[in-house]
């Protein structure tokens, strides 16, 4: 299906060029591929795997576990299914073309990683600026309160009385965080997000963890405690010195006086975050430009050439496979699959057949089915592949003949095509090759 205008507006791509969840069969992993040699792929007769079939029509090996195959095999297998049997045996593609993709792939790798690190340190700053803020505040408001005290407006019992609700509220607090490091309640909910887990790619190729640890990694018992015990603990101490400082004070213009030029200070210390914050924003901006993100597009995996990014794997079906990227858009995980050679009028069957791969892996490892995923292939040139049950079907059924012929043997060429011989950066090495 052709890219339109109006998902264009949507998507906002324009200059692309590229807590795992414990849900039963799939996990992510970094599991290689079998041996085989140059010499059993050359005669296409042999098999590659030993394996037998399953009554669902997968096949498995003598352990019960389905054969992997990558949605690079499907990709491979759809274009030519004896260049995909010489891949599995360890014959190399040759050619510039190779070269460049994979440079280009690292390319756009750095810019994701790049806008996904400004955006952190924006958000960091941002919620930097807003605890100064709060200050600014709560100081302004100590100083209208001590001014209208001294003007008669407002009476002495009063802002005693609100000094004494500060204390109680700080009693509060402080015996909420010790029930709360006390009881492990994290457990009883399901930590660490309770019942309503998010999903999350574990091994997201981002390497941003740094930048998401908790500032205490809590577990359970006196002692272990999380982010909102001691915030707890902080603010308990903060609104208790607050309280007594209102209760106690007797000269309230020296206090007034002193309370307005410190809430001044700290307002110029807000300004210069401020500052701070727009400039990152500002960088986080240029950063998601280049990488032709929207703005309601959420960078969630991005494939490092399995450095840091995860394998998702199917162990039900031997599907398995790392998208270039995944973004989540309107609560649903699109992946996106980036090529960089000549730009067709319509997107490669072999590359269709990739994609459905990771809509398929995406769905088992979110619960959550996509609509769609995306095809890039070069600046404003971007198709959508809609992910339903004839897609499904079409998936299933080249899984299942790749694993026929792991086993059986017997890859043929599927084409006459001279030209398509010419351009297979295995065709040195084929013995059915046209050319």
């Amino acid at each position: 299906m052709r890219f339109c205008s109006a998902f264009k507006c949507c998507w906002g791509w324009s200059r692309l060029t590229s807590t795992t969840l414990n849900l039963g069969i799939i996990h992510l992993s970094t599991m290689g591929l079998e041996d085989t040699s140059v010499e059993s792929a050359l005669n296409l007769t042999r098999s590659i795997s030993d394996g037998t079939m399953r009554d669902d029509g997968f096949w498995i090996d003598s352990e019960g576990i389905a054969l992997p195959v990558s949605a690079s095999d499907l990709e491979r297998h759809t274009y030519c299914p004896v260049s995909w049997q010489l891949s599995k045996a360890g014959v190399s593609g040759e050619g510039l073309a190779i070269e460049r993709g994979a440079r280009v792939h690292n390319e756009i790798h750095q810019r994701m990683l790049d806008y996904k690190k400004t955006e952190k340190q924006a958000s960091k700053e941002l919620v930097i600026w807003s605890w100064w803020f709060t200050v600014v505040c709560a100081l302004s408001a100590d100083s209208a309160a001590f001014f209208f005290v001294k003007e008669g407006a407002i009476s002495e019992d009063f802002i005693q009385d609100i000094g004494k609700y500060l204390v109680i509220l700080a009693v509060v607090w402080l015996f909420l965080a010790i029930t709360l490091i006390t009881l492990p309640w994290r457990k009883w909910l399901g930590r660490p997000f309770g019942l309503a887990q998010p999903p999350k790619f574990s091994g997201s190729g981002l390497g941003i963890d740094e930048y998401e640890k908790p500032l205490i990694k809590e577990d359970e018992g006196v002692g272990k405690g999380g982010a909102i015990e001691v915030w707890l603990l902080i603010g308990s101490i903060a609104v208790a010195l607050h309280g007594l400082a209102i209760y106690w004070a007797e000269n309230r213009t020296v206090i007034t006086f002193s309370l307005i030029v410190i809430t001044l200070a700290w307002l110029l210390i807000s300004a210069w975050q401020l500052h701070r914050v727009l400039t990152r924003e500002k960088d986080a901006e240029k950063a998601r430009e280049k990488t032709g993100l929207s703005k309601n597009g959420v960078l969630a995996y991005s494939d490092d050439s399995g450095q840091q990014a995860s394998l998702l794997i199917d162990q039900e079906t031997g599907i398995r496979g790392r998208p270039d990227q995944i973004v989540k858009i309107d609560n649903q995980f699109i992946p996106v699959e980036q090529k960089t050679g000549k730009v067709p009028n319509n997107p490669h069957e072999s590359h269709r057949m990739q994609l459905l791969a990771y809509l398929y892996l995406v769905e088992k490892t979110t619960s959550i089915k996509p609509d769609y995923g995306i095809l890039q292939y070069a600046e404003n040139s971007l198709y959508t592949i809609a992910w339903n049950n004839e897609a499904e079907t079409d998936l299933v059924k080249s899984v299942k003949e790749v694993q026929r012929l792991m086993v059986e043997g017997g890859a043929t060429r599927n084409h006459q095509r001279v030209g398509k011989c010419r351009n297979c950066s295995r065709r040195k090495s084929c013995p059915q090759s046209l050319v």
